[in-house]
């Protein structure tokens, strides 16, 4: 796993209209052509491989109802898809393919389709095109949102004293750990749970966790969207304390809490897999894409599990992090037949009932749509993010993705690892991390 990215930021009035405006009879002639009896034949080369027995499921269903249309899938994950891409657009254009950021727009702009007169983008919630949207037209289509807090055992908790609903917001949560230490630390969760060590685990090996996540907190205070943070050729760093608090706050509930810098050889595996999933801790900051490796471990495990908002004293209290992950964009020099087809699968898969049920409980996704009414995810981290969506207990995600090249992981994420080591203190981490956003936006941008 790598850093979660991207976006859940505010989108203007005027890009909304003209998003309504290009709805309609394209997206009809879509329709049309797709079901013309010509025969098509696209291709979609996407980089979840998670979500490829979904996928397959998906397309199964829209070719039955399709005979004239044939998909093809191919699946890359990981740090080879980007490399797997650029060959792949030289060789053989997909006709659908999975999208990023803002390199991406960059990398592809020329020939991405505007997608803009797609039915399902009335549908899409606030802010969720922004990255790929430019001139008031859409270029990309938001798959699936994933949002971050702090992933606990609720039964833990409960088995404490601790309700759930008194920790959602910082005061709470940290009374609420306070006490599920103390019963550690004087033995009395032993016998239930015998492999509980400690209340949280920070894996800060992971550049991505100490990094991403963390400093989000930081540029949300000045940033409100990530194209506004891509825009930005300095930064204030007025959020930068509220980082300091969150890094504190989870060092202090390990149990290195007394020499943090044993923290930077901890990593993503041994949080979760070797840490919350066999119950050695009770809590990880982490977001809904942990459900797949619990249930895995152990599926009971998970039934346990809950997560609570990101909360900082007096600025995210009650609030999610939560943004779009995936997007999928289609190749502007395919067919007319082609692109009609691709849009057609695509408004199918969210707007079908029982397309939008495989979406939610095969591919697991949130869906950035606000037209999946009643439609429960498969697992409770996942539930709690879609129930944040819709009750608006969500903040401004994935600002980090507009950062400077490597600023967020190599400058942030390294130097909260040289604090943790007692090699920085904070006025030094705040210096470096400021003074490395101008510098690398400079590089950036020659």
């Amino acid at each position: 796993m790598n850093a979660k990215k991207l976006v859940a930021v505010g989108m203007t009035a005027l890009m909304l209209g003209g998003l309504f405006v290009g709805c309609g009879n394209s997206a009809d002639t879509s329709t049309t052509e797709a079901n013309s009896g010509e025969n098509v034949k696209i291709t979609i080369f996407q980089s979840k491989i998670e979500a490829n027995e979904g996928y397959k499921k998906l397309i199964e269903a829209y070719e039955k109802n399709h005979p004239n249309v044939e998909i093809n899938l191919e699946a890359v994950t990981g740090n080879d898809f980007g490399a797997s891409m650029k060959a792949k657009m030289q060789s053989d254009p997909p006709t659908i393919f999975s999208v990023g950021g803002f390199s991406d727009m960059k990398d592809y702009g020329d020939v991405i389709e505007d997608v803009s007169d797609l039915d399902i983008m009335q549908h899409a919630l606030e802010g969720t095109t922004d990255t790929f949207t430019k001139d008031g037209k859409v270029y990309a289509v938001p798959l699936y949102m994933e949002g971050y807090g702090f992933v606990i055992n609720k039964q833990m908790f409960e088995d404490a004293g601790v309700s759930v609903d008194s920790m959602m917001n910082f005061e709470g949560m940290k009374a609420g750990f306070d006490t599920l230490k103390e019963k550690i630390d004087n033995g009395e969760m032993k016998d239930k749970y015998p492999n509980l060590e400690a209340v949280m685990e920070y894996p800060t090996k992971e550049l991505w966790i100490a990094g991403d996540h963390d400093v989000n907190v930081a540029l949300t205070h000045d940033f409100k969207t990530p194209n506004e943070a891509y825009a930005a050729d300095s930064l204030p760093g007025t959020g930068l304390e509220d980082y300091k608090k969150m890094v504190d706050f989870q060092a202090s509930y390990t149990t290195n809490a007394n020499n943090t810098a044993n923290l930077n050889s901890v990593d993503y595996t041994t949080s979760l897999e070797g840490g919350l999933a066999i119950e050695r801790v009770a809590c990880i900051k982490q977001g809904n894409w942990v459900a797949p490796a619990v249930e895995t471990t152990d599926p009971e495990v998970l039934q346990k599990l809950d997560m609570l908002p990101y909360s900082v004293p007096g600025y995210s209290d009650g609030k999610y992090f939560v943004g779009v992950s995936g997007y999928w964009a289609i190749h502007s020099k395919a067919t007319d037949a082609q692109k009609a087809a691709a849009k057609d699968f695509i408004n199918w898969m969210f707007t079908d009932p029982e397309a939008q049920e495989i979406v939610v409980n095969d591919c697991k996704f949130i869906p950035p749509y606000d037209n999946f009414d009643g439609i429960k995810a498969s697992d409770p981290l996942s539930q709690r993010i879609m129930d944040a969506n819709n009750s608006g207990n969500t903040m401004n995600g994935w600002v980090y993705s507009g950062a400077p090249n490597t600023w967020s992981q190599q400058v942030a994420g390294v130097e909260v690892q040289k604090y943790l080591a007692g090699e920085a203190d904070w006025d030094e981490v705040t210096k470096t991390c400021i003074e490395q956003w101008s510098e690398l936006r400079k590089q950036q941008n020659n």
